[in-house]
C-alpha cells in the first residue's frame, strides 16, 4: 500500500494501544459518535455541500493514469480560458440554487498539482515536495512518469452526492487523450462543511484506527481506506448505521516488537443494511465527514 505519512502510537491514525483490537468498543464509540452528530448552520439545508470528490472520470483509464490523477500530475496542451463564466445554477431535487462558476484555468489549478519525476528505469524513492505546480511532488509508484494532457476544455454538468441529494453541478469537462475527459466541479463558492462530529471524552479503544476517505459506494457496499501501522494485522472494518448518518471505523491488531513509523492506507469493505442515499459517511475516531472520492 501507499506511504502516506508517519504514525505514532495513539496518534489520530492509529488509535494507541497494542494487542487485538475491542471491536465491541469500537463499535460503541462509533454508536456515540453517530448519535451525537447533527449538521448545523443554512449551508447544510439551503447551501451547497459537495459529499463527494469534485472530480470525476469519463471514460476508463490505466492504473498509471489513475496514479497521476491522484496526484496531481497534469499539463496543458491548449489555453484555457480565465475569465470567469456568467453564473450558473445548481439543480437539486427541491429547486435551483444560482451559484458563481470558476473559470477553466481555475478549475484546472486546482487539479494540477505537479509534475511527475523524471522517468527512470528503476523506481525511484521519494523526493519532497516543491513549491508551485510545476515542481515534482512524489515519487511515482512501480517508476511511473505518466502525466495527464489536457487538449481542451467545454462547460457541462456533473451529477454530485451532497447534503441536500444527488443534484446536477456546473463542472469543467478537461478532454485527454484517447477520447476521454476528466470534469472537475465549477461551483466557485461551496458552502463550508459541517464541523466534525462530536467524540467521547475518553481515551480510544485500543487498536481502533481512522477511515481516511470514502473510495466508492456500490449498492449496499461501501469502500473506504483505513490508516494503519506497517506491522497492523487482522485489519477490521466496522460500521454503525443510523437513519442520519453512517459511520466508519477499522480495528487492528498490533504487536510490540521493532516496526518502521509509517501510516499505511488499507482499502476496505462493508455492508450496509440500508443503501447509502442521502446520509452523510463520517470517520469514527475524529467525527471528520468523509467525502467519496474516485476509485
Amino acid at each position: 500500500m501507499a506511504l502516506s505519512a508517519c504514525a505514532s502510537p495513539g496518534s489520530v491514525g492509529d488509535g494507541g494501544g497494542l494487542g487485538a483490537p475491542d471491536h465491541q468498543a469500537v463499535e460503541q464509540w462509533a454508536a456515540e459518535v453517530a448519535d451525537a452528530w447533527s449538521p448545523s448552520g443554512e449551508g447544510w439545508s439551503k447551501g451547497f455541500v459537495p459529499l463527494q470528490s469534485p472530480v470525476t472520470v469519463e471514460g476508463s483509464m490505466l492504473e498509471p493514469e489513475k496514479r497521476a490523477l491522484a496526484a496531481g500530475w497534469w499539463e496543458s496542451a491548449v489555453s484555457l480560458p480565465g475569465d470567469r463564466p456568467a453564473r450558473g445554477t445548481v439543480l437539486f431535487r427541491d429547486g435551483p440554487l444560482p451559484v458563481s462558476v470558476l473559470s477553466a484555468a481555475e478549475a484546472y489549478q486546482k487539479m494540477d498539482l505537479g509534475d511527475p519525476p523524471p522517468c527512470s528505469s528503476e523506481a525511484p524513492s521519494p523526493v519532497a515536495p516543491s513549491a508551485g505546480p510545476d515542481g515534482s511532488v512524489s515519487g511515482p509508484a512501480g517508476g511511473d512518469c505518466v502525466g495527464l494532457t489536457v487538449r481542451g476544455a467545454s462547460l457541462a454538468t456533473i451529477e454530485m452526492r451532497t447534503s441536500r441529494g444527488v443534484a446536477t453541478v456546473p463542472a469543467w469537462r478537461f478532454q485527454i487523450d484517447g477520447g476521454r475527459a476528466v470534469l472537475h466541479a465549477a461551483v466557485a463558492d461551496p458552502s463550508p462543511a459541517p464541523s466534525a462530529a462530536a467524540t467521547p471524552s475518553r481515551a480510544a479503544p485500543p487498536g481502533m484506527v481512522a477511515a481516511q476517505h470514502v473510495t466508492g459506494v456500490d449498492g449496499l457496499e461501501v469502500r473506504y481506506v483505513l490508516g494503519v501501522g506497517a506491522c497492523d494485522r487482522e485489519i477490521t472494518p466496522l460500521v454503525v448505521e443510523r437513519p442520519h448518518v453512517v459511520v466508519v471505523a477499522g480495528g487492528v491488531t498490533r504487536t510490540d516488537g521493532v516496526c518502521t513509523d509509517q501510516l499505511l492506507l488499507e482499502p476496505v469493505s462493508v455492508a450496509l443494511t440500508d443503501p447509502l442515499g442521502d446520509r452523510p459517511v463520517l470517520d469514527a475516531l475524529t467525527g471528520a465527514l468523509l467525502p467519496v472520492g474516485f476509485s
